[in-house]
């Protein structure tokens, strides 16, 4: 989960960066803004998960194993609502519908990453 969050960042730091140098700066930061809020909370689930100080193994552990799921997408949800809510109420100017298409897109990265490494 970490090398997918790691790659959602790379990418979207790249599209905006060569929006910026096309002459589109809050196009540029609205797409950051909208792939930062997907990534952030997509490593914290990854770390949370998978190399957090409770990791739990074994048949034994199964409850244990999904109680740490539920917190870590307790924890992503929270972190993405707060993010929105953060952003449209400080950040201006900004483009809504950039962020939310930049949202779009990184997520559907995030499952076709997810799909190829379970391959």
């Amino acid at each position: 989960m970490l090398v997918i969050a790691a790659v959602q960042l790379l990418l979207v730091s790249l599209v905006s960066a060569a929006l910026h140098f096309c002459g589109k700066p809050v196009i540029a930061l609205s797409a950051f803004i909208g792939g930062v809020l997907c990534a952030l909370p997509n490593a914290y689930f990854g770390f949370r998960v998978f190399h957090g100080e409770r990791r739990h193994s074994g048949a034994r552990a199964a409850g244990q194993v999904v109680e740490s799921f539920y917190h870590a997408e307790t924890g992503k949800f929270v972190l993405t609502l707060v993010g929105f809510a953060a952003v449209f109420a400080a950040v201006r100017p900004l483009n809504a519908a950039t962020v939310f298409i930049s949202y779009g897109l990184c997520l559907l990265v995030q499952w076709l990453l997810a799909a190829r490494l379970v391959k």
